[in-house]
């Protein structure tokens, strides 16, 4: 029995002794954890990042432009987190299309911490919405950008559009090269950056003010949707013209929608042929007169100015052909 007793006894010192062991190395396997922690793999955990290297908008992005550098990796926004980068005003850009936003940052190498230039490159998806964030968020007023298919510089930034791409730039320096990078991005564009917003044309009504791009509800009606509209001063008028561009059969499907709403709310709607043109003009009792007409490309119409006087400025610009696209001009 003392035998066994004694043999007990030295277990359980052996088993205390393990056990104080493995206290003191506790310490030491809570740091070794705390290690480990810390040397986790970028490349896993910035999802972030690698999204932005799967956009094909990176590409457009030029390694050099003017002596400057591309700092570190381009972000990317999509229409989940643009509120992260343009917060409070998310919904304008998503309203009108919007697709994903890269941004890149430019300047010099040995200060890769103080960007010179900041460029912002939205895909709104088609032309037409890209010319609707450019007249939206600033007007169509300014000195021409002279970059890409229309834009316009300011005292330290450019706004163009080429294609479906919407580009803001800023910078952060008195003379950076903003439009020789703005060139060198619309040369990476390539074919993409060639198709062109149509609706830019319009008859010459008067003094053109401002233009502007309304996507959906124009003049609070369901079924009128990416309007371009341009105000003129004439005199003493304001006159705002309208058009839409489509099919054939798109337009078509427009002109009945808006006859059919006329009947339906009893507004006296005139049907006029004149010199080979068909055109309708509208008594309403809320706009006034206004008149519209259609052609293969688009539905024309506008307010504020009489059919009599509209004429002539309207039959030359049917004449002179829907395809045929005027230089962008505000």
């Amino acid at each position: 029995m003392a035998g066994i007793r004694g043999a007990t006894r030295q277990e359980s010192v052996g088993v205390g002794r393990a056990r104080v062991g493995l206290l003191a190395l506790l310490p030491l396997i809570a740091w070794g954890v705390y290690w480990e922690g810390q040397r986790y793999d970028p490349g896993l955990l910035d999802f972030k990042n690698a999204a932005a290297r799967l956009s094909p908008l990176v590409a457009l992005f030029p390694e050099r432009a003017e002596g400057l550098a591309r700092l570190g990796e381009t972000r990317r926004f999509d229409r989940e987190s643009l509120h992260e980068y343009v917060n409070g005003h998310a919904e304008f850009f998503i309203s009108a299309g919007f697709k994903e936003l890269v941004v890149g940052e430019y300047g010099l190498p040995q200060e890769a911490s103080r960007p010179k230039v900041v460029v912002d490159l939205y895909d709104m998806g088609k032309p037409l919405f890209a010319f609707g964030v450019l007249t939206g968020e600033g007007g169509d007023g300014g000195p021409e950008a002279g970059v890409g298919e229309m834009g316009f510089a300011e005292s330290r930034g450019l706004r163009f559009i080429s294609g479906p791409y919407y580009v803001k730039m800023t910078a952060f320096d008195e003379g950076a090269p903003l439009k020789a990078m703005g060139q060198a991005l619309v040369k990476a564009m390539g074919q993409a950056g060639v198709a062109k917003a149509q609706g830019f044309r319009f008859p010459e009504f008067g003094k053109p003010l401002a233009t502007r791009f309304i996507k959906e509800n124009y003049r609070g009606l369901d079924f009128f949707d990416q309007v371009v509209e341009r105000s003129f001063q004439r005199g003493d008028q304001t006159i705002q013209a309208f058009q839409v561009m489509g099919s054939e059969a798109r337009n078509l499907e427009l002109e009945s929608k808006l006859l059919a709403f006329l009947k339906g709310e009893e507004i006296p709607v005139e049907r006029l042929e004149k010199e080979g043109l068909v055109l309708f003009q509208v008594q309403d009792p809320y706009e006034g007169e206004w008149f519209f007409l259609r052609t293969q490309e688009q539905v024309i119409g506008a307010f504020g100015i009489p059919l009599d006087a509209a004429w002539t400025p309207l039959k030359e610009f049917v004449n002179r052909g829907q395809t045929q696209h005027d230089e962008p001009r505000s």
